[in-house]
């Protein structure tokens, strides 16, 4: 058996993978844009949790935990900092994995470290279009800048080099690239470092940038499908072949004979992969990832092998990936 997930689902993934108490419940983890690697594979300390707890229960005026479980989750949700889809409310930051000395003994970085992970073989990827930060939101070349010396400071200008604009409009692309990089990108590298430093088993890396083909004059809610590009969650319906789903209750994608054939070859990795713990088909050419040799398959309006930009990605390492919002949009 495999394990898969997306989002916070895959964030589930890696802490299964890292957690002794999972040891040989799977063969195999599949995680799509997500996992604690973002964070570097560290985890909040229980005593830490706690106080956030303690906080949480003051600010609702309960006495109890059983008080607790009784208030609506939309009360809880307005105490947080921020929360899905962009929204902020109070001033109490919610997230991430604890480590409460049974399910999480350490971080996962420490149980990677002491060679305590499940070592299994992993796809570990994220799409073309999300994570957002300053510098995604940047409109011309004036707020790209100050957006880099806002989130990066003194290394500014090892930013500019590395990710360099001189147009609005490059800025603008610049911006979106160095925000998927910054996050789920830095992620999903991370992920893989420890995988090839702690064990034995494989990893492979990939790419979905194919943008839906949605039907022309389409509206949905407060998104722009000619501008949202390879969203978050946009990859699943093409893992899983369950693209007529977004079409049930109301028509929005036109899928074309090219659409449906990406899905069954990504599908057929994904099978190929349970079966052998190697995704690798007649359709899709996928090199396991190595220190040595930096490669993700790409799955968009072809399947290519691309090689990743370590430079880059060796500064996100370094600084961080400048995160400001949550890296989600809405699914649709």
């Amino acid at each position: 058996m495999i394990i898969s997930g997306q989002s916070a689902g895959a964030s589930s993934v890696s802490l299964l993978q890292a957690s002794p108490l999972a040891k040989g419940l799977f063969r195999g983890v599949v995680a799509m844009s997500g996992g604690a690697w973002g964070n570097d594979g560290k985890s909040t300390s229980h005593e830490d949790a706690q106080k956030t707890g303690l906080r949480v229960q003051e600010a609702l005026k309960a006495k109890s935990l059983d008080d607790l479980r009784q208030i609506p989750a939309d009360r809880i949700l307005a105490l947080q900092e921020e929360f899905q889809v962009g929204a902020r409310g109070g001033s109490i930051r919610i997230g991430g994995a604890n480590i409460d000395s049974y399910f999480l003994p350490k971080s996962p970085a420490q149980l990677f470290a002491e060679h305590r992970q499940n070592d299994v073989p992993a796809i570990v990827g994220f799409t073309h279009d999300e994570s957002s930060n300053d510098l995604r939101a940047a409109k011309n070349i004036e707020e790209y800048k100050a957006a880099a010396k806002k989130l990066y400071g003194d290394a500014a200008d090892e930013f500019l080099k590395l990710y360099p604009a001189s147009t609005d409009a490059e800025a603008r692309e610049m911006g979106r690239t160095a925000a998927r990089e910054g996050l789920v990108e830095r992620g999903a590298r991370n992920w893989a470092m420890q995988q090839c430093a702690s064990g034995k088993s494989p990893v492979y890396l990939f790419l979905y940038s194919r943008v839906h083909p949605y039907i022309p004059g389409v509206k949905i809610a407060d998104q722009d499908p000619a501008t949202i590009g390879a969203y978050h969650t946009s990859d699943v319906p093409y893992w899983f072949g369950t693209q007529d789903a977004l079409n049930i209750i109301r028509p929005t994608r036109n899928w074309t004979a090219y659409d449906r054939d990406l899905s069954a070859k990504m599908t057929a990795a994904l099978i190929a992969f349970a079966n052998t713990g190697d995704p690798k088909s007649a359709a899709v050419a996928w090199p396991q990832w190595t220190n040595r040799n930096e490669q993700l398959v790409e799955f968009g309006d072809r399947i290519d092998v691309l090689p990743m930009n370590t430079a880059r990605l060796e500064f996100m390492k370094i600084h961080g990936g400048g995160q400001t919002t949550p890296r989600g949009t809405r699914d649709y």
